[in-house]
């Protein structure tokens, strides 16, 4: 499991839950912590013999008494969360570029990049803080899929392989499914090496741009846990065409794009490549349809 701030208390992971589930969840889960808390605790503690039901009595009276301020405090945390939704959204909806993405704070930088996996169908846990996390920013999930992702903030600074190695030594020890590296600058040729055939992204400025338009004024893709994402970014459609009848990629089963080869043994031939890329590095030889 993702590991948690030493600091985290019950308010704080009640608020992180209910930044994760949809906005319906927090009335009914009030509601369940009145009744359990006014009703159903009371009637367990109720009986037995005489010294078991003295206390079961005070126990009883106690939960009967905070029912009502704990069913307070998680509506209270439930706008909360929605406020903080609220913000992120809009966070997200009013960049113009990368020089805005690359104005913003360490944080807010975090909650844009959680939004926008949060509208490619994502569960989103936001674990890092100001002290340190670890190697983790965030923890996505959807089905099967956990993805752990690390936030570098740097404008104009070439994130080199360390970071890239010491994330992908994290995404082992958690075990994983796979791992993204976001930051605003660029990654260098060390770097993409070492995760060249990892599950491991590198998602570079022009990238995490493409990203933020491809969600933009979305509220959710709408993508049920397990479904591919099959919406293609605005510069991904730019470097290659989509035939009639794409093919579907191997790895992610989304439509693929006609790409050129730019360097390497088969440079100047065509391929099929994820139109996902680079969140899903899926080919196909243009023979092999």
């Amino acid at each position: 499991m993702t590991r948690k701030r030493k600091d985290e208390g019950f308010i704080d992971e009640l608020l992180e839950f209910l930044l994760i589930v949809p906005s319906w969840v927090g009335p009914p889960l009030a509601l369940l912590f009145y009744l359990v808390l006014r009703f159903l605790l009371p009637a367990v503690l109720d009986g037995g013999d005489e010294k078991t039901a003295i206390v079961g009595s005070v126990f009883g009276g106690l939960s009967q008494t905070l029912a009502l301020p704990l069913a307070g405090v998680v509506l209270f945390l439930w706008l909360i969360a929605e406020f903080q939704k609220w913000r992120r959204r809009g966070l997200l909806n009013s960049q113009s570029g990368l020089d805005s993405i690359r104005n913003l704070t360490w944080q807010e930088f975090e909650h844009l990049v959680g939004e926008a996996y949060r509208r490619r169908g994502y569960a989103v846990q936001e674990t890092g803080s100001a002290s340190g996390d670890g190697g983790i920013d965030l923890s996505l999930s959807k089905g099967n899929e956990r993805v752990l992702v690390q936030c570098k903030r740097w404008r104009t600074r070439r994130v080199g392989v360390k970071p890239v190695r010491e994330l992908f030594g994290v995404m082992t020890s958690e075990s994983a499914t796979r791992s993204i590296l976001v930051t605003c600058g660029s990654f260098t040729r060390e770097a993409k090496l070492f995760a060249d055939g990892k599950p491991l992204d590198l998602v570079e400025g022009a990238e995490l741009w493409e990203l933020v338009q491809s969600v933009k004024h979305a509220k959710n893709m709408g993508n049920s846990p397990g479904k591919p994402l099959t919406e293609i970014p605005p510069r991904a459609a730019a470097r290659g065409a989509m035939p009639d009848a794409a093919p579907r990629c191997p790895a992610c089963d989304s439509p693929m794009i006609l790409r050129t080869a730019r360097k390497g043994s088969k440079a100047g031939s065509q391929f099929f490549g994820c139109s996902r890329y680079p969140h899903c590095r899926g080919t196909r030889d243009k023979l092999g349809i």
